[in-house]
């Protein structure tokens, strides 16, 4: 099967300053990884120029990124992002086709599904089995009970950041359209601040129950339904629970928001995310 490939990249830590978190290489090494953690959201966006190879400017208007992490990588370590694309794809196709990402070595870093429109396949994150349990049964995540709502957020999507990782290249897969004009207009939201615009703060209130911990990024899910997201545009994010689950190391929490436009709080959003964390139980007190 012929693959779309983004060539060997070096994506940087960009939380390296952060200090307790998985990537802060003091944290990091404490809990048993190689070094401070590169974020998930930012392996995403390596996607970002094969997913326009494939599908064109449709995987910004309904397209998908469906994506499980493997394993961990470090700041400016190689990895190459991939799609196995059959010759037929054309940027129309809603076709769901194989993702992954892997070390020049091998080692798959993160593995699932992309399509350029509405596929009629469940993607990779939504066939995979949760595995959930009662909530009752965690020591952290016990008041994440599923269908619980997340904290609403209204917010416009950090232009500031993306203009910046694009002008001082650190951005693995720059576009023009992530700082100039597109096909809809103005600048559109690379997949990392698409994340960040549909994560940050959406579990705060659930964090602060849980206690002391760290945590990082399982699965990642972003879906447009009527993209793209645009820079310096107000949206209101909303939220909740899917399930929990328990491993021998981690609590895992799973939870889904969506996107609108500010001041339009029904209808179809203009994009959702699905994400699994993973809470850290050696991070945590309770589990002292």
């Amino acid at each position: 099967m012929p693959i779309i490939a983004s060539g060997v990249c070096r994506p940087r830590n960009l939380s390296a300053d952060a200090k307790g978190s998985i990537h802060d290489d003091a944290t990091a090494t404490e809990l048993g990884f190689r070094a401070g953690t590169v974020a998930g959201d930012i392996h995403l966006e390596q996607f970002g120029g094969i997913l326009v190879q494939a599908f064109g400017q449709d995987w910004f208007e309904r397209g998908s990124l469906s994506m499980y992490f493997m394993h961990a990588t470090a700041d400016s370590e190689p990895v190459e992002a991939v799609l196995d694309v059959p010759g037929s794809v054309v940027p129309t196709t809603n076709m769901q086709v194989t993702a992954r990402m892997t070390t020049p070595e091998g080692i798959t870093v993160a593995e699932g599904t992309a399509s350029g429109g509405v596929s009629t396949e469940p993607t990779a994150l939504h066939s995979r089995d949760r595995r959930g349990v009662d909530p009752s049964t965690l020591r952290m995540l016990r008041g994440a009970v599923p269908g619980r709502e997340l904290d609403p957020r209204t917010r416009t999507p950090r232009g500031t950041d993306q203009r910046l990782r694009h002008s001082r290249g650190i951005m693995t897969a720059p576009l023009d359209w992530y700082v100039g004009d597109s096909p809809w207009g103005g600048p559109v939201c690379s997949p990392l601040t698409a994340c960040q615009l549909l994560v940050a703060g959406m579990t705060e209130s659930i964090e602060r129950e849980c206690g002391e911990f760290v945590g990082l990024y399982g699965a990642i899910e972003i879906r447009n339904h009527r993209g793209p997201l645009f820079l310096d545009t107000e949206y209101t994010v909303t939220g909740r629970v899917l399930d929990v689950a328990d491993t021998p190391k981690t609590e895992v929490l799973w939870f889904t928001t969506e996107a609108r436009e500010a001041g339009s709080p029904s209808g179809e959003p203009v994009a959702s995310l699905t994400m699994m964390t993973r809470l850290l139980k050696d991070s945590s007190p309770l589990y002292a």
